[in-house]
């Protein structure tokens, strides 16, 4: 056995000692597949991989130009990119029309959010006047629901960031532009905002809109992070708020010279973020690594070609996950010793539990 297949299997099983499958999928007998992405240069196919690392088997499914891939229940969800159609990839192969999620006649876009384990969405479908509509539902389809959040003004959209597990709060975009300025290397949001579902309520976050810039939530929903910079400019401040409470923590910007940032991530306790940066729209990039309890930022992973995308934090937060923006693939990078190690020429999405 290679190096990176002996480290792969190694990570694999790692992160299944830390997947809880649902009591639901518990039932019976089930199997924890982990799930990677990929292009193949010779056919021009997007791939997905669903494999069992217990037996070693695989299934790959071909799939035509797809994107915004997200593991949601048992399957992946994504969108066609020549038609704009809404997709469910099955762990046996199959390719099927998502069942509620659907881009009508009169919609322009749709955006969507996972929760973290995948077993709840939140999406908007934006028509051709420019009025946006939020939705949830669980992975079957089933609690689906508009939540009462009205359309930005002429020219935005609302954005779903983060669904939070039990699909208590959803955290948002209220005003984010409709089209992009270019280049835009990262995803920004302008004004975060928080909506319980249990009561229909709105819960503001203190200072907002602070800047177009990057954002992330825990899991739960409790804790919102916001990278924060003079219009939009780093070095960045992290701004940690406790959505129930209303406190919140400020750490500040390092002593680098990174201009632009996003893909911002946070640890299951909120201890820990991690984001990309760049110093304009392109290289030289830079991973950061922030501890929010000694209130300090660092240089965790430079790079003058590309932009490592962190996915999330992994053997007891002494490492992290990454993906290379353009080029994909999966990294280790170790957090004590700075080594990064690719572990896959796959991106890593996930894992789910399906029904044998």
């Amino acid at each position: 056995m290679t190096k990176r297949a002996a480290l792969l299997v190694g990570l694999l099983i790692a992160l299944a000692a830390l997947t809880v499958p649902p009591a639901g999928a518990r039932q019976g007998v089930t199997a924890r597949l982990d799930v990677f992405v990929g292009d193949d240069p010779d056919s021009g196919m997007t791939r997905l991989y669903f494999l069992d690392a217990l037996s070693g088997l695989s299934t790959v499914v071909n799939v035509e130009g797809g994107r915004a891939f997200t593991l949601l229940g048992d399957y992946v969800l994504y969108e066609k990119e020549r038609t704009g159609a809404i997709m469910r990839a099955n762990a046996d192969g199959t390719l099927q029309p998502h069942p509620f999620i659907r881009r009508g006649v009169e919609t322009q876009q749709v955006r969507w959010v996972a929760s973290a384990d995948g077993q709840a969405v939140a999406w908007v479908e934006v028509n051709a006047q420019g009025i946006s509509a939020v939705y949830v539902a669980r992975a079957d389809g089933s609690d689906l629901r508009q939540l009462p959040i009205s359309t930005p003004g002429a020219g935005q959209m609302l954005l779903p960031l983060a669904l939070s597990e039990g699909m208590t709060r959803l955290v948002y975009d209220a005003a984010h532009p409709l089209e992009l300025p270019a280049p835009a290397s990262f995803e920004v949001y302008h004004h975060v905002s928080t909506f319980s579902l249990a009561d229909d309520q709105f819960v503001p976050l203190t200072g907002e809109p602070l800047c177009p810039c990057g954002a992330a939530a825990s899991p739960d929903g409790r804790l919102v992070a916001r990278l924060e910079g003079a219009e939009g400019r780093g070095p960045f401040a992290l701004r940690l708020w406790d959505v129930p409470s209303g406190a919140e923590i400020v750490v500040p910007p390092p002593t680098l010279p990174y201009r632009r940032a996003g893909d911002l991530i946070l640890n299951e306790r909120g201890t820990l973020a991690a984001y990309s940066a760049a110093m304009e729209n392109g290289p030289p990039y830079a991973l950061i690594v922030v501890d929010v309890v000694a209130r300090r930022q660092r240089l965790a992973l430079s790079s003058e070609a590309a932009r490592y995308v962190p996915l999330t934090f992994a053997d007891g937060d002494t490492a992290l996950l990454l993906t290379e923006a353009s080029a994909g693939g999966t990294f280790k990078l170790d957090l004590t010793t700075g080594d990064l190690l690719r572990v896959s020429d796959k991106r890593y999405l996930g894992a789910i539990v399906v029904s044998r």
